[in-house]
Protein backbone atom coordinates (compact mmCIF):
# COMPACT_ATOMS: atom_id res chain seq x y z
CA UNK A 1 0.00 0.00 0.00
CA UNK A 2 2.86 2.36 0.84
CA UNK A 3 4.40 1.76 -2.60
CA UNK A 4 1.13 2.57 -4.34
CA UNK A 5 0.78 5.84 -2.42
CA UNK A 6 4.30 6.89 -3.34
CA UNK A 7 3.67 6.11 -7.01
CA UNK A 8 0.46 8.12 -6.97
CA UNK A 9 2.23 11.06 -5.31
CA UNK A 10 5.02 10.98 -7.90
CA UNK A 11 2.47 10.91 -10.72
CA UNK A 12 0.61 13.90 -9.29
CA UNK A 13 3.82 15.89 -8.81
CA UNK A 14 4.87 15.09 -12.35
CA UNK A 15 1.53 16.29 -13.70
CA UNK A 16 1.79 19.54 -11.74
CA UNK A 17 5.35 20.13 -13.02
CA UNK A 18 4.39 19.58 -16.67
CA UNK A 19 1.24 21.67 -16.44
CA UNK A 20 3.21 24.59 -14.99
CA UNK A 21 5.69 24.71 -17.87
CA UNK A 22 5.24 27.85 -20.02
CA UNK A 23 3.51 27.24 -23.32
CA UNK A 24 5.40 28.18 -26.48
CA UNK A 25 4.97 28.11 -30.23
CA UNK A 26 7.32 28.25 -33.18
CA UNK A 27 6.87 31.38 -35.28
CA UNK A 28 8.15 30.99 -38.83
CA UNK A 29 9.07 34.00 -40.94
CA UNK A 30 9.61 33.74 -44.71
CA UNK A 31 11.48 36.67 -46.25
CA UNK A 32 10.22 36.77 -49.85
CA UNK A 33 10.99 40.40 -50.94
CA UNK A 34 7.52 40.92 -52.46
CA UNK A 35 6.86 44.12 -50.49
CA UNK A 36 10.12 45.91 -51.37
CA UNK A 37 9.46 49.06 -53.45
CA UNK A 38 11.30 48.98 -56.79
CA UNK A 39 12.00 51.66 -59.40
CA UNK A 40 11.93 50.39 -62.98
CA UNK A 41 12.03 46.84 -61.63
CA UNK A 42 15.03 47.16 -59.32
CA UNK A 43 16.40 48.65 -56.09
CA UNK A 44 20.18 48.79 -55.75
CA UNK A 45 20.82 51.67 -53.37
CA UNK A 46 20.42 54.77 -55.54
CA UNK A 47 18.38 56.41 -52.75
CA UNK A 48 21.52 56.26 -50.55
CA UNK A 49 19.60 54.79 -47.62
CA UNK A 50 22.19 52.02 -47.32
CA UNK A 51 19.67 49.21 -46.85
CA UNK A 52 16.18 47.93 -47.38
CA UNK A 53 14.02 46.13 -44.84
CA UNK A 54 11.47 43.38 -45.21
CA UNK A 55 9.89 41.14 -42.57
CA UNK A 56 12.35 41.04 -39.64
CA UNK A 57 15.50 41.46 -41.72
CA UNK A 58 17.66 44.36 -42.91
CA UNK A 59 19.65 43.92 -46.14
CA UNK A 60 22.68 46.20 -46.41
CA UNK A 61 23.92 47.99 -49.51
CA UNK A 62 26.78 50.29 -50.49
CA UNK A 63 26.23 52.67 -53.43
CA UNK A 64 28.26 55.43 -55.06
CA UNK A 65 28.42 57.18 -58.43
CA UNK A 66 30.88 59.35 -60.32
CA UNK A 67 30.80 61.36 -63.55
CA UNK A 68 33.63 61.28 -66.12
CA UNK A 69 33.48 63.36 -69.32
CA UNK A 70 29.72 63.69 -68.97
CA UNK A 71 29.17 59.98 -68.41
CA UNK A 72 27.88 58.84 -65.01
CA UNK A 73 29.13 55.55 -63.62
CA UNK A 74 27.65 53.81 -60.58
CA UNK A 75 29.15 51.38 -58.11
CA UNK A 76 27.23 49.18 -55.72
CA UNK A 77 27.75 46.09 -53.58
CA UNK A 78 25.83 44.16 -50.96
CA UNK A 79 22.15 43.52 -51.63
CA UNK A 80 19.81 44.60 -54.40
CA UNK A 81 16.17 43.69 -54.94
CA UNK A 82 14.82 42.97 -58.41
CA UNK A 83 11.92 41.87 -60.56
CA UNK A 84 14.01 41.49 -63.71
CA UNK A 85 13.76 38.12 -65.45
CA UNK A 86 15.62 38.40 -68.76
CA UNK A 87 17.10 34.92 -69.31
CA UNK A 88 18.43 35.68 -72.82
CA UNK A 89 20.71 38.72 -72.63
CA UNK A 90 24.26 38.05 -71.50
CA UNK A 91 26.67 40.59 -70.04
CA UNK A 92 26.91 43.21 -67.33
CA UNK A 93 24.02 45.30 -68.70
CA UNK A 94 21.70 42.51 -67.53
CA UNK A 95 23.20 42.18 -64.03
CA UNK A 96 19.86 42.33 -62.17
CA UNK A 97 18.08 39.38 -63.85
CA UNK A 98 17.70 35.83 -62.56
CA UNK A 99 18.38 32.89 -64.83
CA UNK A 100 15.39 31.11 -63.29
CA UNK A 101 13.00 33.50 -65.07
CA UNK A 102 11.09 34.46 -61.91
CA UNK A 103 11.44 34.63 -58.18
CA UNK A 104 11.20 31.36 -56.25
CA UNK A 105 7.83 29.60 -56.60
CA UNK A 106 7.05 31.89 -59.56
CA UNK A 107 7.03 35.00 -57.38
CA UNK A 108 7.69 38.43 -58.85
CA UNK A 109 10.61 39.70 -56.77
CA UNK A 110 13.88 38.37 -55.37
CA UNK A 111 17.16 39.69 -53.99
CA UNK A 112 20.70 39.62 -55.36
CA UNK A 113 23.88 39.53 -53.31
CA UNK A 114 26.91 41.01 -55.06
CA UNK A 115 30.59 41.01 -54.09
CA UNK A 116 29.95 40.47 -50.38
CA UNK A 117 26.66 41.02 -48.63
CA UNK A 118 25.28 41.09 -45.10
CA UNK A 119 21.76 40.75 -43.66
CA UNK A 120 20.84 41.29 -40.01
CA UNK A 121 17.91 39.60 -38.29
CA UNK A 122 16.12 41.82 -35.77
CA UNK A 123 16.00 40.29 -32.31
CA UNK A 124 13.21 41.09 -29.85
CA UNK A 125 12.32 40.09 -26.29
CA UNK A 126 11.88 36.48 -27.41
CA UNK A 127 15.50 36.17 -28.56
CA UNK A 128 17.33 35.73 -31.84
CA UNK A 129 16.31 33.77 -34.90
CA UNK A 130 17.18 30.28 -36.02
CA UNK A 131 17.81 30.27 -39.76
CA UNK A 132 16.28 27.26 -41.55
CA UNK A 133 16.81 27.54 -45.31
CA UNK A 134 17.19 29.81 -48.34
CA UNK A 135 16.48 29.50 -52.07
CA UNK A 136 19.42 30.23 -54.40
CA UNK A 137 20.24 30.35 -58.11
CA UNK A 138 22.52 32.16 -60.58
CA UNK A 139 21.99 35.57 -62.07
CA UNK A 140 21.69 35.61 -65.85
CA UNK A 141 24.94 37.60 -66.03
CA UNK A 142 26.97 35.06 -64.04
CA UNK A 143 25.32 32.09 -65.77
CA UNK A 144 26.29 33.09 -69.32
CA UNK A 145 29.73 34.28 -68.22
CA UNK A 146 30.47 30.74 -66.99
CA UNK A 147 28.67 28.99 -69.85
CA UNK A 148 30.31 30.89 -72.72
CA UNK A 149 33.16 32.88 -71.22
CA UNK A 150 33.67 36.65 -71.61
CA UNK A 151 36.37 39.30 -71.89
CA UNK A 152 37.19 38.71 -68.20
CA UNK A 153 35.82 35.30 -67.22
CA UNK A 154 36.67 31.93 -68.75
CA UNK A 155 34.28 29.39 -70.20
CA UNK A 156 34.01 26.80 -67.47
CA UNK A 157 35.64 23.43 -68.16
CA UNK A 158 36.72 20.34 -66.25
CA UNK A 159 37.74 21.19 -62.69
CA UNK A 160 36.11 24.63 -62.53
CA UNK A 161 33.71 25.74 -59.81
CA UNK A 162 31.90 28.79 -58.38
CA UNK A 163 30.43 28.86 -54.90
CA UNK A 164 28.74 31.09 -52.36
CA UNK A 165 29.50 30.72 -48.65
CA UNK A 166 26.82 31.66 -46.14
CA UNK A 167 28.21 32.41 -42.68
CA UNK A 168 26.10 32.80 -39.56
CA UNK A 169 27.00 35.19 -36.73
CA UNK A 170 25.66 35.75 -33.24
CA UNK A 171 26.77 38.86 -31.34
CA UNK A 172 29.60 39.32 -33.89
CA UNK A 173 30.90 35.79 -33.28
CA UNK A 174 31.06 33.39 -36.23
CA UNK A 175 29.07 30.25 -35.44
CA UNK A 176 29.06 28.26 -38.68
CA UNK A 177 29.23 28.15 -42.48
CA UNK A 178 27.34 26.52 -45.34
CA UNK A 179 28.66 26.36 -48.91
CA UNK A 180 26.61 26.02 -52.09
CA UNK A 181 28.15 25.46 -55.53
CA UNK A 182 26.45 27.63 -58.15
CA UNK A 183 28.61 25.90 -60.77
CA UNK A 184 30.53 22.65 -60.45
CA UNK A 185 32.66 21.02 -63.15
CA UNK A 186 34.58 18.75 -60.78
CA UNK A 187 34.34 14.94 -60.80
CA UNK A 188 32.80 14.70 -64.30
CA UNK A 189 30.01 17.20 -63.48
CA UNK A 190 28.90 20.03 -65.79
CA UNK A 191 26.49 21.87 -63.51
CA UNK A 192 25.61 25.57 -63.68
CA UNK A 193 22.59 26.50 -61.58
CA UNK A 194 19.65 27.98 -63.47
CA UNK A 195 16.76 26.89 -61.23
CA UNK A 196 15.86 27.79 -57.66
CA UNK A 197 17.22 25.28 -55.16
CA UNK A 198 16.51 25.12 -51.43
CA UNK A 199 19.70 25.21 -49.38
CA UNK A 200 19.54 23.88 -45.82
CA UNK A 201 20.94 26.38 -43.29
CA UNK A 202 19.65 24.71 -40.13
CA UNK A 203 23.16 23.74 -38.97
CA UNK A 204 23.92 27.45 -38.53
CA UNK A 205 21.45 27.53 -35.66
CA UNK A 206 20.57 30.77 -33.88
CA UNK A 207 21.86 33.89 -35.63
CA UNK A 208 21.50 37.66 -35.68
CA UNK A 209 23.43 38.14 -38.95
CA UNK A 210 24.23 36.27 -42.16
CA UNK A 211 26.96 37.08 -44.67
CA UNK A 212 27.26 35.94 -48.30
CA UNK A 213 30.73 35.69 -49.86
CA UNK A 214 32.04 34.16 -53.09
CA UNK A 215 34.91 32.13 -54.47
CA UNK A 216 35.74 30.63 -57.85
CA UNK A 217 38.37 28.55 -59.60
CA UNK A 218 38.65 31.33 -62.20
CA UNK A 219 40.99 33.96 -60.72
CA UNK A 220 43.68 36.42 -61.67
CA UNK A 221 45.91 36.36 -58.62
CA UNK A 222 43.56 37.05 -55.72
CA UNK A 223 40.92 38.62 -57.97
CA UNK A 224 37.94 36.50 -58.98
CA UNK A 225 37.01 36.71 -62.66
CA UNK A 226 33.57 35.08 -62.29
CA UNK A 227 30.83 37.69 -61.67
CA UNK A 228 30.20 37.54 -57.90
CA UNK A 229 26.40 37.42 -57.88
CA UNK A 230 23.78 35.08 -56.45
CA UNK A 231 19.98 35.38 -56.58
CA UNK A 232 18.27 34.85 -53.23
CA UNK A 233 14.66 34.25 -52.22
CA UNK A 234 12.48 32.78 -49.46
CA UNK A 235 14.84 32.94 -46.49
CA UNK A 236 13.13 30.99 -43.70
CA UNK A 237 13.68 31.93 -40.05
CA UNK A 238 12.13 30.35 -36.96
CA UNK A 239 11.66 31.81 -33.51
CA UNK A 240 10.28 30.16 -30.39
CA UNK A 241 7.69 32.41 -28.79
CA UNK A 242 6.79 31.85 -25.14
CA UNK A 243 3.16 32.62 -24.42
Amino acid sequence: MKTNKLSLLALCLGFIFVSCQPESEILQTVVDFENVTLTNGVWYGTDNTGSFKTANATFYNSYDSATYDGYTMYFWSGFACSAKTDTITSGYANEFSTMAGSGASNSKQFALAYDSASVSCAADKNGNFKVVSVMLTNSTYAYYDMLNGSAFGKKFATGDWFKVTITGFLQNKEIGKTEYYLADFRNNKTFISRNWEKVDLSLLGTVDRLSFTFDSSDKFGEWMNTPAYVCIDNIVFEQEITK
